[in-house]
């Protein structure tokens, strides 16, 4: 199985002509009745090897821990698993290229270094002896800061679409611990922090797709997951912020959410990504929900509820290229030229 990254490559070696792949692009969209760029690709499973890839993969890891944490305990078995991990990602990775193991390798990679290195600083550097307490955040910043250091390492010499979100992620932690350490304060606005670092991530995500907007190249990879991680660090703050989360909705919270949902149905068309509809869809369905309280029974509620938030979902996506071209008709010239190409171009 290829991507559009493996195309992109041969036409950079000379195996095809430009030309040749263009019109291959071009048949494969008439017969899908979308274009590239709509149907947001990125490589999960490349195919049932993947799968039994990782079975073995997390077998093999899974008895080094378990070998190695008799030993020594659990530290010394988070420090084989991160050895063990990085050695197989040499392989599958770097040589194969596959799309499931590489993700899978690299969350087991970054939270056992980033576990036995935070031990490792606690214990060596505080002379703190405990482990560390995931609820406080004067003790939680060295887990974001070496998921930060084994993310950069990883990307630096394997770069899995993937770690640019999780550099990204981890960045966002360190920087939001060490905020909260060195100003206690800001503890209170822990929500409207988390939003904000939610929308720095989704520029960061739109740079990424901005420099492809054909969605040809692993660049569209990287954004994808960049959106992925923006998506619920800006809707869940939001959705909280408006009184979702508190047990008492109300007829007018719930048509606020619906507002909101529509507004940001509308800003997923016309940057061509799905991530944010999909962050907010349980708060949508807990919304209409609520609008139907005094429509018959709990199962009545809840099947009208799926039904007119399911059936909506699923016209919008039979009608998706039609309605995000019309909606990127009214965009300005600027504007319009940097989002991710309209039709089958």
């Amino acid at each position: 199985m290829y991507t559009d990254s493996d195309l992109e490559s041969a036409i950079n070696k000379g195996i095809f002509t430009r030309d040749a792949v263009e019109k291959f692009r071009h048949s494969y969209e008439e017969q899908q009745s979308s274009s590239i760029a709509d149907e947001e690709n990125f490589r999960l499973v490349g195919g049932f090897n993947d799968i039994f890839v990782v079975i073995i993969s997390l077998v093999v890891i899974g008895s080094m821990a378990a070998l190695f944490s008799s030993f020594g305990g659990a530290t010394v078995g988070a420090c084989a698993v991160a050895l063990t991990s990085w050695l197989l990602s040499e392989y599958y990775i770097r040589i194969r290229r596959m799309a499931l193991p590489s993700i899978v390798l690299l969350l087991i990679f970054t939270g056992s270094f980033a576990f036995t290195a935070s031990v490792f600083y606690t214990g060596v550097v505080q002379g703190v002896s405990t482990n560390i307490d995931l609820r406080n955040f004067t003790s939680f910043y060295p887990l974001p800061l070496f998921a930060l250091i084994g993310t950069l390492l990883h990307w630096f010499r394997f770069h899995v679409p993937v770690t640019i979100a999780l550099i990204s992620a981890s960045f966002a932690g360190l920087s939001l611990a060490l905020l909260t350490l060195w100003v206690p304060e800001t503890k209170a606005y822990m929500l409207y922090l988390l939003a904000a670092a939610g929308g720095l991530i989704f520029l960061f995500a739109m740079a990424w797709d901005m420099s492809d907007t054909r969605r040809v190249t692993r660049r569209s990879d990287v954004a994808f997951w960049l959106h992925l991680l923006a998506a619920p660090m800006i809707m869940h703050p939001l959705f909280q912020a408006m009184g979702i989360m508190s047990g008492e909705a109300s007829i007018s919270m719930a048509l606020g959410v619906v507002g909101a949902f529509a507004f940001i149905t509308l800003c997923s068309l016309l940057i061509d990504r799905r991530a944010f509809m999909v962050s907010s869809l349980a708060y949508v369905l807990y919304a209409m929900h609520t609008l139907f309280e005094d429509v018959g029974s709990v199962n009545e509620r809840l099947g009208i509820t799926g039904l007119i938030v399911g059936g909506s979902m699923l016209l919008l996506t039979a009608y998706w290229e039609g309605a995000r071209t019309k909606l990127v008709g009214f965009a300005p010239a600027v504007l319009s030229q940097r989002l991710p190409a309209v039709g089958r171009k």
